[in-house]
């Protein structure tokens, strides 16, 4: 029997003709709609033949327009609302994902509504509407919790809800995939589902770690271990400051997971940037990284040009607590004395008479 695991690696490839011929043997609808709608999204974001669109856009339609059930139909439409919004069209977009809410209100029993309201969710995170969709998984969330069903049920629902969530935060960039993961990881880690909330923790400290670049296809690149295959996006995708910190914060993710090529990859990084004009937010990030990489006095040539008090503060402490734990002690203290901000000042030379004391 035909299933999606069948037809996902030939929609990857680019395979379109042999994905709808085997899109044809699943015997699910929204098997087919799930499907259908993978084809559509990688051909308009992989530059496939657009012509197909219009046709398969109507399969879906013709699908999901036989559905039967309220919760069927909803995610039908939800589906292909993403699809639309992925191809630019967010006015039909828009009435698609109404027409998909108008739908789910006809469910009476709250946990079926509740599963559903995730499932749009998620399609809306898949259209680029993170906002939206967190507004959504927030109310399918109480519908679950509110459902007069037994807790294991109950407990079954929000874990689908985790899921989706998890899978929300995977198709979105760092900015907006944070909130996504976090909570996510607070319905697994509450759960005790152990396994499923240490990968979606890894998955949050990738999304923190590798932010300014965090392109959904870079963070799955350097997931499975594939760190050159995530600078060559970098550097096809991005220039001058962009991909200054870009490729930074991939040799920071390569030290995090102990590959010790890092060194050679904060090199690449300045040789590729060429000479990029800065901004202060661009000379605080940067500085931030150079720190965290060990690369303490080419991030204190970048601390030095902060102009905010604050924020050069701040930095300046973290790289004088940093030379402190290395044991440069007399180095350490030189900076914190150029500290702007008094009370930073005064806590980081206290901090750092404390590792010394530790170290004795």
């Amino acid at each position: 029997m035909t299933t999606l695991e069948d037809v996902r690696p030939l929609i990857e490839r680019g395979y379109y003709e042999e994905a709808l011929e085997k899109i044809l043997e699943l015997e699910d609808p929204l098997d087919q709609l799930e499907a259908l709608r993978d084809v559509a999204n990688h051909i308009v974001k992989h530059g496939g033949p657009i012509e197909w669109f219009p046709e398969i856009l109507e399969d879906m339609k013709y699908i999901t327009k036989r559905l039967k059930g309220s919760e069927h139909k909803a995610v039908g439409y939800s589906m292909i609302a993403s699809t639309l919004a992925v191809a630019g069209d967010t006015s039909e977009a828009s009435k698609f994902f109404e027409k998909a809410l108008k739908e789910s209100k006809k469910i009476k029993k709250e946990i079926e509504r509740g599963e559903v309201l995730a499932n749009i969710a998620y399609e809306l995170a898949l259209a680029g509407y993170p906002q939206e969709s967190l507004s959504i998984f927030d109310a399918a969330f109480d519908n679950i919790i509110n459902a007069e069903v037994n807790y294991r049920v109950k407990v079954d629902g929000i874990l689908h809800l985790g899921e989706l969530m998890e899978k929300a935060g995977d198709v979105l960039p760092s900015k907006s995939a944070l909130k996504f993961y976090r909570m996510a990881f607070d319905i697994f880690d509450k759960l005790h589902v152990n396994q499923r909330a240490a990968i979606v923790e890894k998955k949050l400290r990738l999304t923190q770690t590798v932010h300014e670049a965090g392109l959904p296809q870079i963070r799955r690149a350097l997931l499975e271990g594939r760190h050159y295959y995530a600078l060559a996006i970098i550097e096809k995708m991005y220039e001058g400051i962009p991909l200054l910190i870009g490729t930074l914060e991939v040799a920071l993710w390569m030290k995090m997971v102990n590959n010790p090529e890092y060194m050679e990859v904060v090199e690449r990084a300045f040789q590729k940037c060429g000479r990029p004009r800065f901004t202060e937010a661009n000379v605080q990030r940067i500085a931030q990284l150079l720190t965290d990489l060990g690369e303490l006095e080419m991030a204190l040539k970048f601390a030095k040009r902060i102009e905010n008090p604050q924020k050069k503060s701040e930095a300046l402490k973290a790289i004088s607590l940093e030379l402190a734990r290395m044991k440069r002690l007399q180095e350490a203290k030189e900076i914190a004395q150029s500290i702007p901000i008094p009370q930073i000042r005064i806590q980081t030379l206290e901090d750092i008479i404390a590792l010394e004391e530790v170290g004795d």
